[in-house]
């Protein structure tokens, strides 16, 4: 008798530890989306081009990031763009990009609460218009961080930024 209620207690144990692991949730901090405008500027010659034929870029879609997520038992996605992000164009093109894809991400949140969060994307090489973007991404759309690429046409501007610490 004493055997039976240990195992039952076993068994219910092992139940309950199921119920609380496939309640736990996981945060990628490293989540891909690719608005429309920004899937536009892959296919662009100066971006050359490649980007848009990777596995998932071209037929991206939210529905198809949050069954994703599901499946993964992501709760929530900290939303980035892959290279190049937005510094194929001019001056004034990459800042319309970068302001496009930080309010879509912010979009995305609004209309998925909980599910997405966005590093701010940065017209980079620009360090001008990085700053500004910094400081829309973070004040006014409430972003969690800002996204800095490794590299900007082979150019190293990370230090000019760093410089302006209480931003970066």
């Amino acid at each position: 008798m004493l055997e039976a209620g240990i195992f039952a207690g076993a068994i219910l144990c092992v139940f309950l530890i199921g119920a609380i692991v496939a309640n736990l949730w996981r945060v990628d901090v490293h989540h891909h989306f690719y608005p429309p405008e920004y899937l536009q500027a892959l296919r662009s010659p100066a971006a050359g081009g490649e980007s848009i034929s990777m596995p998932g870029v071209g037929d991206w879609s939210v529905d198809k990031s949050l069954a994703d997520m599901e499946k993964g038992g992501v709760q929530t996605a900290i939303l980035s763009l892959s290279p190049p992000g937005c510094s194929t164009g001019s001056i004034d093109e990459n800042r319309a990009l970068a302001r496009m894809c930080n309010e879509h991400a912010a979009r995305l949140q609004r209309e998925h609460p909980g599910r997405f969060g966005q590093f701010g994307v940065l017209p980079m090489p620009d360090v001008e218009g990085a700053l500004a973007e910094i400081a829309y991404a973070m004040d006014v759309l409430k972003a969690d961080g800002v996204q800095l690429m490794t590299s900007y046409r082979s150019e190293e501007h990370t230090s000019e930024l760093q410089s302006h610490h209480d931003l970066v």
